[in-house]
């Protein structure tokens, strides 16, 4: 019991172990996810709300402050002027700026140039459609009208602050002309911002992609190590299973053993007194009634406990190199009584002969065991198939089971398409007197895996409900001959 509980012991610490290989608490992986998330979430919300705006608003300024330079160059002859500003002074002192105003235009991007008098009469304009058009708008008799500059950017097809129709992105401008705080008028100018705004368009939409590869590079790293880590917890996970069935079943064992050797003890003394009884009194018809029923019960306990002890230490008494395709063969006829009619029992064995280090009477009771549990699943028009096969074990494979060492191996399947059985069934199946039966037989699976178990080899069982089972039993092949 001291080893037992050392040994759960370290399965917890184990368990422990696993547990805390947890994503977040490696710092490594925790900080790619963390800078990542930032760089897939924050940054781009950051380029949308921040940054793109910012970028608009500096157009939008840099627009506006050639718009008031310009305004000034042209207000500078106007104010110059002591008289009314009027549509006929207008045109006669800015006609001569018209080619000035149309390179500005050209080296400025500027598209149109107004002038609105006091009223908001456009009383100047580089398109004469304009002329006489009236801004009666709230933001230019409360911001313009006071003195103020008012600029908006126009996206392409939408209207303007006037009503209309724009056929570019703009920065529409009005710049106050102002002489001793008084309101003489104003200049309205559009500049043309469609290139410049497609530039900074490409250049966010190309540092967001940036952005986006790299965050989907980090990503990728992150999602191959989670796999990875994953993977690994899973594997650990498994063997840690596997272990404790093993651990569990090695427990059984012992308890099987002990029990085994006291059975074997109290049978020492009932079967030879019962002995000693017939040979004292042979013909004695009275005596024999009584003492037979104890020798048939004794005789069952013996056999129950060659069961028990196949199960605790595999009874490997008499091994020998035994072909198992041979072995096979030769079992087969005594055993196939206990197939039912319609079943159909098929082999497919080797074509040469696989050669392996076994006690014959105790493979017979595995073959057996194993027969017999096939053919009560299996209904009358059913079939049984036994295959032999030689197969290489490698250590991913033997990693996951304890007792098992890599190399070459004898595979011996008995497959049918019987009900099957449920995981739970199958988790429990190598348990000593477990059954699904209303009545059980005692030690048959059990015996089989302490048998194979300690031949060095394993025996592992797929099953389904409704989908028939499966045994597998993997025997080391014989060193001294070639194989199959």
């Amino acid at each position: 019991m001291k080893n037992w509980g050392g040994t759960c012991f370290k399965m917890t610490k184990l368990q422990e172990k696993i547990s805390e290989n947890n994503i977040l608490k490696i710092p490594f992986l925790r900080n790619i996810l963390v800078v990542s998330l930032v760089i897939v979430i924050v940054l781009p919300l950051y380029d949308i709300l921040f940054i793109y705006p910012a970028f608009n608003k500096l157009l939008t300024a840099d627009k506006r402050d050639d718009a008031i330079q310009i305004a000034r160059h042209l207000s500078s002859i106007l104010v110059s002027k002591e008289t009314e500003l009027t549509k006929n002074l207008l045109q006669a002192h800015l006609s001569d700026e018209v080619e000035q105003l149309r390179k500005v235009r050209d080296d400025f991007d500027l598209i149109k140039l107004k002038f609105f008098s006091t009223s908001g009469e456009v009383i100047f304009s580089s398109d004469p459609k304009d002329m006489g058009n009236i801004n009666n708008k709230r933001y230019f008799l409360e911001i313009v009208a006071k003195g103020k500059v008012y600029a908006e950017v126009i996206h392409k097809d939408t209207e303007s602050l006037e009503g209309q129709k724009m056929p570019a992105d703009v920065v529409e401008t009005y710049v106050p002309l102002m002489k001793d705080k008084a309101f003489l008028g104003a200049f309205e100018i559009y500049y043309d911002i469609t290139a410049k705004k497609a530039e900074l368009d490409s250049l966010l939409s190309r540092s967001s992609m940036v952005l986006f590869g790299l965050a989907f590079a980090l990503l990728s790293v992150i999602s191959i190590t989670l796999f990875r880590e994953n993977k690994t917890i899973t594997e650990r996970k498994n063997i840690q299973a596997r272990l404790q069935e093993a651990q569990k079943m090695e427990a059984i064992a012992t308890l099987a053993g002990g029990i085994a050797h006291e059975f074997n003890n109290a049978l020492c003394a009932v079967i030879p007194n019962i002995d000693l009884l017939k040979t004292k009194f042979p013909e004695t018809d009275e005596i024999n009634k009584h003492t037979q029923p104890i020798q048939n019960s004794a005789e069952r306990m013996a056999h129950l406990t060659s069961q028990l002890l196949a199960y605790a230490r595999g009874g490997k008494y008499r091994p020998q190199q035994v072909s198992l395709n041979k072995f096979v063969q030769d079992t087969l006829p005594f055993i196939k009584h206990i197939i039912k009619p319609g079943i159909k029992l098929e082999t497919d064995l080797a074509e040469d002969f696989c050669y392996v280090e076994a006690d014959l009477t105790q493979m017979q009771m595995v073959l057996l065991a194993l027969m017999v549990n096939a053919a009560e699943a299996t209904e009358s028009a059913g079939y049984i198939r036994l295959t032999i096969r030689r197969e290489e074990i490698d250590g991913e494979f033997a990693k996951g089971h304890p007792h098992l060492k890599p190399g070459s191996y004898v595979s011996l399947a008995i497959e049918d398409n019987g009900s099957g059985m449920s995981e739970e069934t199958r988790m429990r199946v190598f348990e000593p007197f477990f059954t699904t039966k209303f009545q059980g037989r005692g030690l048959g699976m059990a015996a089989v895996y302490g048998i194979v178990k300690n031949h060095d080899g394993l025996v592992m069982v797929d099953s389904g409900l409704g989908k028939g089972t499966v045994v597998r039993i993997y025997l080391p092949e014989s060193e001294h001959r070639g194989g199959c």
